[in-house]
């Protein structure tokens, strides 16, 4: 378990120092002097979700041709994901424009339709989306840590945070010789992980059945740290 607790510098004791002279005028103990403080705590986190994106995209001399095509991919799409019942489907983006001439006539139909996996279980995401790539292609593919562990992750460094925010109160009371410290006003927040791609994207048009067989790949979903932020308003007397 890590954390990024830093230890008290000198900048932060002269920062003590000039909220001396910041004092709300409500205040009638002159002596009492207001610290804002904040400290973090963090903790490394195996990824332990995967949400990808698959596309298909068609041209076609018909709007309704075109419909049809994409709605047919989409639909063996959601056919063959259901053999996977550890994976999750659902349809993103479906969009459709006009392709003119020069003359500024219709002259056919471009399109592009979405669907997007989320799932906790690699191996059977993996297979899919291999069976899925020999018609549809691959947008993106994310891992990040799931909402339920990151949750109970931000649990645990609560008491690390706020012992840290503590630590830096201390270290401040004992060098201005305040030793009673009260605690006004605490506020939690959290820092969350940006989810990173792994796979490049491709703009590149498929016939459905034109792909041979794919390859299942080997997922390798990585870290993300989890880190947590307490601030505190505290006066020292």
């Amino acid at each position: 378990m890590t954390s990024s607790i830093r230890p008290l510098s000198h900048s932060l004791l002269l920062g003590g120092v000039l909220l001396l002279g910041q004092l709300s005028p409500a205040l009638a103990d002159e002596k009492t002097t207001v610290l804002n403080l904040s400290a973090s705590a963090q903790r490394e986190l195996e990824n332990d979700q995967l949400n990808a994106t698959l596309y298909v995209q068609e041209r076609q001399p018909q709007a309704a041709q075109l419909a049809d095509r994409l709605n047919r991919v989409l639909n063996r799409a959601k056919a063959d994901s259901a053999a996977y019942p550890k994976v999750t489907f659902s349809n993103g983006s479906y969009n459709s424009w006009p392709n003119y001439d020069k003359s500024g006539k219709i002259q056919g139909w471009n399109g592009r339709a979405e669907i997007r996996l989320e799932s906790r279980d690699f191996a059977s995401s993996a297979e899919l989306i291999a069976q899925l790539q020999k018609y549809l292609l691959l947008e993106n593919v994310q891992f990040n840590v799931a909402d339920s562990t990151r949750k109970a992750a931000e649990q645990a460094l609560i008491p690390e945070a706020i012992a840290a925010l503590q630590g830096q109160a201390s270290a401040v009371s004992k060098a201005l010789r305040k030793p009673q410290q009260n605690i006004r006003e605490l506020s939690i927040g959290e820092n969350r992980p940006m989810m990173s791609p792994m796979l490049m994207r491709s703009k590149t048009m498929m016939a459905a059945d034109a792909a041979p067989e794919v390859a299942t790949p080997d997922w390798q979903p990585g870290k993300s740290t989890i880190q947590l932020t307490v601030s505190g308003r505290l006066e020292l007397q």
